[in-house]
């Protein structure tokens, strides 16, 4: 049962490490004293670090908490390559508009969809494994699990967006990071194996080097957040004297 625990932890510091580096984003790209270059460059790295967190997160939990004891299964991850390719376009997309446009109305939406997309991309990654069986999973439950993020998400980018506050960044992280992390163990609670249908599981990666493969996403995460906060240095702080509650 320990183990259990260290995994959950695990997950939820992987999921913790890629909201900070959104939220330093998402706090910072609506400053127009930044250059357009300056400001896109934050809304990419924003759009990537939530779909490779709900992704390579996801894959996390999926080897250690649905698959643990099948020592065939494997992971395929070429679909999964593709998707976040365009997530990650669509989501940078949604921020940019959000960034030139920061009020609640395109805030909440814009996350609320974005949420949505998270919840699609844990699933697919969730059914990236191959354990020898056929695999599905209850979709009513899925369906509210990614309501559910999806709202979540709209108030994280609500709360993020040119947020002069720590509290509410602080805020922001805590909600998004927890949420994500329950979302990803749910869905993977939900996924089931037929084993009266069986399917090919020797195509892919297994668990021991997926698990090398998610260790160093989080790595490459808490690098890229390192190296924001040294390059922006330089650059100065959003206003404070906004008029902004949060």
């Amino acid at each position: 049962m320990d183990y259990q625990v260290w995994f959950v932890l695990a997950a939820l510091l992987g999921n913790g490490v890629g909201c900070m580096l959104a939220v330093f984003c998402l706090v910072r790209m609506t400053d127009q004293r930044r250059t357009t270059r300056n400001r896109l460059l934050l809304v990419l790295v924003a759009a990537w670090v939530l779909v490779e967190t709900a992704r390579d997160d996801m894959l996390f939990v999926a080897a250690t908490a649905i698959h643990m004891s099948d020592y065939q299964v494997h992971f395929f991850l070429a679909p999964s390559m593709v998707l976040t390719v365009f997530s990650v376009l669509f989501t940078a997309g949604v921020f940019w508009l959000a960034a030139n446009r920061p009020r609640p109305l395109w805030t909440i939406g814009g996350g609320t969809a974005v949420g949505l997309l998270l919840g699609a991309m844990s699933v697919q990654a969730a059914f990236a494994g191959r354990a020898g069986s056929a695999m599905s999973i209850d979709i009513v439950s899925t369906s509210l699990i990614a309501a559910g993020l999806g709202a979540v998400t709209g108030v994280f980018v609500w709360l993020s967006t040119g947020a002069t506050r720590r509290s509410a960044m602080a805020t922001a992280v805590a909600l998004l990071a927890i949420c994500l992390t329950i979302a990803q163990y749910w869905i993977a609670a939900e996924v089931t194996t037929d084993p009266s249908i069986p399917v090919d599981s020797t195509v892919g990666i297994d668990p021991i080097q997926l698990g090398i493969v998610t260790a160093v996403a989080f790595g490459v995460r808490a690098i890229a957040l390192t190296f924001m906060s040294m390059m922006d240095e330089n650059h100065p702080e959003p206003l404070v004297d906004q008029p902004d509650s949060r």
